[in-house]
């Protein structure tokens, strides 16, 4: 502090008025007075400091007012200490994915005209953006209501400057991301055999899972698993873990935990000699954004930098984004998706291990790179819900999906420059469907390992697909397989593993001649095939017992014959409508009860002869069958609800009247119609 002295005079005035004088002599140290006031920087004091006015209180009202002031002293704050800056180099690592600058501030207490490394009070990290003119500044946040381990802000905007540094006016966007450590959790689960990793194992395996435990619930969730290893044909009771820290270095950026696991069989605590061992790492290097995260812009992607979790969706729709890389990014907590975006050729989430809901990238018309999770072998990009991929002309494959383990539903579409898919191999059950439709050039699907649909499996109008190649370990359809408008599609051998399903519907594909391959299919809700214009037989089911619904074939123009269905014993309805080349229904020999036998529309039928052992219905409709001459169904005994034979001009009328005689059971008014057959025919 700096002291400044004014006197304004010793000598005292007394001003006398009548009888109200004051005698100075009565005044005593005890009415002496000081105040003190702010000086403002100015003639006094230039940088500010404190007014001290003392003076006798002369007229004693408490106060001591201005003309009572005999002394002022000023004392000066001295002049403030500078604000240095300074930059450095900062490498390509945790601070700065892409490398930048670390641009340290402080008072230059010293007065030595630099900063020196104990005045360093602030240090921000501006970092270099895969977008051109697009700077990052990262500073930290220390522990408090909005991050309680502390954390950091992220500003992202425009250098409009061009200096290199992004100053507060150029900031567009901001985001607090808290850093949050939590114990480490571990679980080793068994494996069996032949699941995959370790399918080539007869004896199964067990996997070891490590993470952190960020939700504090003590048990380790999918969304936490961090760490992955796989220890094939070891039994998991043999197998024991072990945590140790791990320092900062090439494993841990920012330090962690190991985790061992290893063969102890003689449970002595240690690794048995010549034993297996492998270790994971699991790294305290999480840095959270809360709340759901639109990125509408390039300057929003680059706040989003050294984000790994997201407690919320993430939607990236900016139609001026051309690159959109996450490198860091490893948990969405909700949704993600891209959609919309005009200009993107590449988007890259190369650590993603975990989403909540559903990941949908649509619309993106020149994507033509898609990364996410890594591909690194045995590596899992866990999808609660749904994987999306649709109208995306630019995409030539899958590949970069590798990883990808959706637990609903998959869905591929219109993606018109994929030719060769690549491989999922971790889509091995679904709880949803699958669809796979509308693409121009690609000849195979991806689910090399796919075993189990719960819902539907639709592949549709996929015009340079042969086959649903692709489909080999397919066992289980619960809902429709439909096989539909797929211009090429010649051969079903590659659903020859399929044992069930629901609903089997073979439409619109002009060029399969029959339905061999299906070799071990043995149930079906209901088989429908329909509008194949080259298929000439259908059957060649050997394994298939039962059709619960209906078989039924319509409109196959060439379709000579329903054959080869040596076990067939139950169905509910067989029906065949305007199939003009139909002479054969072979495959329905053993059938003895039905619902509904329907036969309308078939030119060069003769007979039911095929159908010998039937021997009860519920519903006969023979309609418009022009070359039909008998019914040739010996051991029909009952038709119970309706009797339907018309249009069918060369068969008998008698033999009609003589059949409904004796097995129609139901009220002949409103059940029985007969008319339009050969009335002119007799009958022995």
């Amino acid at each position: 502090m700096r002291r400044k002295w004014a006197t304004w005079g010793a000598a005292m005035a007394l001003l006398v008025s009548g009888c109200d004088a004051i005698d100075l002599s009565e005044l005593t140290q005890r009415d002496a007075k000081t105040q003190v006031r702010v000086e403002p920087p100015g003639e006094h004091c230039e940088f500010g400091g404190t007014e001290i006015q003392t003076g006798l209180d002369q007229d004693r009202d408490g106060k001591l007012d201005d003309a009572e002031v005999t002394t002022t002293e000023y004392v000066c704050d001295a002049a403030p200490f500078k604000i240095r800056t300074r930059a450095r180099v900062e490498p390509h690592g945790v601070n700065c994915e892409l490398g930048g600058r670390t641009v340290e501030s402080g008072l230059d207490r010293n007065d030595n005209g630099q900063l020196d490394d104990g005045e360093v009070a602030t240090a921000d990290f501006v970092c270099a953006t895969a977008v051109a003119n697009v700077l990052l500044r990262v500073r930290p946040v220390a522990p408090g209501a909005r991050c309680p381990q502390g954390g950091h802000l992220s500003h992202a905007g425009h250098d409009a400057n061009g200096n290199g540094l992004l100053e507060d006016a150029e900031i567009s966007q901001e985001v607090y991301t808290c850093d949050e450590s939590a114990p480490v959790l571990s679980r080793v689960r068994a494996l069996p055999a032949f699941t995959a990793p370790c399918d080539g194992d007869d004896g199964g395996g067990a996997v070891l899972e490590s993470g952190l435990d960020l939700d504090g619930d003590s048990a380790l969730t999918t969304s936490e698993i961090e760490a992955t290893t796989y220890v094939c044909n070891l039994d998991r009771d043999d197998l024991k873990l072990r945590q140790q820290a791990e320092p900062a270095g090439p494993n841990c950026a920012r330090g962690g935990t190991r985790v061992d696991v290893f063969l102890d069989r003689d449970d002595d605590g240690e690794l048995d000699p010549n034993g297996y061992t492998s270790s994971v790492y699991v790294c305290q290097a999480t840095r959270v954004h809360d709340g759901d995260f639109v990125v509408a812009d390039p300057v929003d992607l680059v706040a989003l930098a050294g984000v790994t979790h997201l407690r919320g969706e993430l939607i990236i729709s900016a139609p001026t984004l051309i690159d959109a890389s996450l490198p860091s990014l490893a948990v969405i907590q909700g949704s993600f998706t891209a959609r919309g975006n005009a200009s993107l050729r590449r988007l890259s989430l190369p650590a993603l291990r975990f989403v909540g809901g559903d990941v949908a990238v649509r619309s993106n018309a020149r994507l033509d790179a898609l990364t996410l999770g890594t591909t690194a072998a045995r590596a899992v990009l866990w999808v609660e819900r749904s994987l999306l991929v649709e109208d995306n002309p630019m995409l030539p494959t899958l590949e970069g999906l590798e990883a990808v383990q959706p637990r609903d539903s998959v869905s591929l579409r219109a993606n018109n420059a994929m030719v060769e898919p690549g491989v999922l191999p971790h889509v091995t059950v679904l709880r949803g469907s699958l669809f796979i439709e509308d693409h121009l050039r690609m000849d195979r699907t991806p689910f090399v390992n796919l075993s189990q649909v719960h819902g539907d499996v639709h592949l549709t109008n996929n015009p340079a697909m042969g086959g649903p190649f692709g489909l080999e370990q397919l066992v289980r359809v619960d809902g429709t397989l439909a096989l539909r408008e797929n211009a090429l599609l010649e051969r079903l051998q590659p659903l020859g593993q399929l044992t069930s399903v629901g609903m089997l519907e073979i439409v619109g594909n002009p060029r399969l001649p029959d339905t061999t391959g299906l070799e071990r299919l043995a149930s079906a809700d209901r088989i429908y095939i329909q509008g194949n214009k080259e298929l000439v037989s259908v059957g060649d089911m050997p394994a298939l017992e039962r059709v619960g619904d209906g078989f039924v074939v319509k409109a196959n123009e060439k379709l000579q014959r329903v054959h080869h269905l040596p076990l067939l014993r139950s169905a509910t309805t067989v029906s065949s409508v305007s199939n003009l080349a139909l002479t054969s229904l072979e495959g329905f020999n053993r059938l003895t009860r039905l619902t509904t036998l329907e036969m309308l529309g078939n030119p060069s039928l003769t007979n039911l002869g095929d159908l010998a052992l039937l021997r009860e219905l519920d519903v006969l409709s023979l309609q418009g069958n022009t070359a039909l001459t008998a019914f040739g169904l010996p051991e029909l005994a009952r038709i119970t609800l309706n009797f339907v034979v018309v249009d069918n001009p060369k068969l008998p009328t008698c033999r009609a009247t003589a059949l409904v005689a004796s097995v129609f059971t139901g009220d002949p008014v409103s059940g029985v119609n007969i008319d339009a057959n050969d009335d002119t025919a007799t009958c022995p």
